[in-house]
């Protein structure tokens, strides 16, 4: 893909960021089932299960949450999640096309030193790194 497109991309790519809705994490299941208690129409051959219940699980500090929602707050949450979803989507294609544009803006800097008789890039360790890139230990 041509600098041009890329740059056109990713800016199309922004403003349908700003297009998304709210957003909210997690999924939406929507569920039948038995009740248990005996002769009901759930426990018959075939079972007649109730339902539909709708149950929302997340992440909540680190933790799987599940709580059951009403079928108005359902649909709410299948749009915003279906926002998140699309925000990830968007959101890793800006990175690739990202990742495409900066590749060619670092080129053309080492290009330009190059030309300029500078060398090449060099990575510099703080003092507090190794050789190898862990941790140096600090002398007692």
């Amino acid at each position: 893909m041509a600098r041009s497109s890329d740059t056109e991309r990713y800016e199309a790519l922004k403003s349908t960021v700003a297009e998304i809705g709210l957003i909210r994490r997690g999924t939406l299941l929507r569920r039948s089932m038995p009740c248990g208690k005996p002769g009901c129409r759930c426990q018959a051959a075939p079972p007649q299960l109730h339902g539909p219940y709708f149950q929302w699980t997340r992440k909540v500090r680190g933790k799987t949450v599940t709580v059951r929602v009403q079928p108005e707050e359902a649909e709410l949450l299948r749009e915003w999640i279906e926002n998140g979803r699309r925000l990830n989507r968007i959101v890793g294609e800006m990175e690739r096309v990202s990742d495409r544009l900066t590749e060619r803006a670092l080129r053309a800097v080492r290009s330009r030193d190059n030309k300029a008789g500078h060398k090449g890039r060099t990575e510099r360790r703080t003092s507090g790194e190794s050789p190898r890139g862990g941790k140096r230990k600090q002398p007692k």
